[in-house]
């Protein structure tokens, strides 16, 4: 799969040390590897969210947007497990699923 990263995810991923940011490069390469996003491993689809996932990965998730028309995967967001569930994280996506 195509794969972009948004502004926010890659500050964070940044500012990511050891252990978790050798987990955040096996999980993209296994993004990009993967044909369709039934092959990715501890990922599940956001309730309330048309196109919207999230992977584990220790105490953070990634949150990624699946776009069918362009066939690209857009990690949108990297936030710890607390924080990612929270309602402006969601009108976010919202906003973000819909191109705006």
């Amino acid at each position: 799969m195509n794969v972009e990263y948004s502004k926010q995810f890659v500050k964070t991923a940044y500012e990511l040390t050891g252990k978790y940011k050798s987990s955040l490069q096996k999980i993209v390469n296994e993004v990009k590897s993967a044909k369709n996003i039934s092959e990715l491993t501890n990922c599940v689809k956001m309730v309330g969210l048309q196109q919207s996932y999230r992977i584990k990965m220790g105490d953070y998730r990634l949150v990624l947007i699946l776009k069918l028309t362009d066939e690209a995967v857009i990690f949108q967001l990297l936030l710890p497990r607390g924080e990612v569930y929270k309602k402006e994280h969601e009108l976010y996506l919202r906003k973000r699923e819909m191109g705006r």
